[in-house]
């Protein structure tokens, strides 16, 4: 019974972690006051998403990733070197 229980909760918390949205794996920018990467990692895509909802879709190309860079500057965020 105790084996039964412990592979469920297992088996649920694999699939809970494939709900997850994928966080980017290499990303050019890092938050300096945020320590922890995963946090790191989740803020980016929260920021990022806040750009591009602000720049929006009429901007492309060299434009958009000056604003995006911009954006993110202006968030915190800094250029990894």
């Amino acid at each position: 019974m105790r084996a039964k229980l412990i592979f469920c909760c297992l088996a649920l918390s694999l699939l809970s972690a494939c709900s997850l949205p994928s966080l980017p794996k290499n990303k050019d920018w890092t938050h300096p006051r945020e320590p922890n990467l995963r946090k790191e990692d989740q803020l980016f895509l929260e920021d990022s998403k806040f750009c591009e909802d602000k720049i929006g879709p009429q901007q492309s190309g060299e434009a958009h990733d000056k604003a995006l860079a911009d954006c993110l500057t202006r968030l915190g965020w800094k250029r990894k070197e």
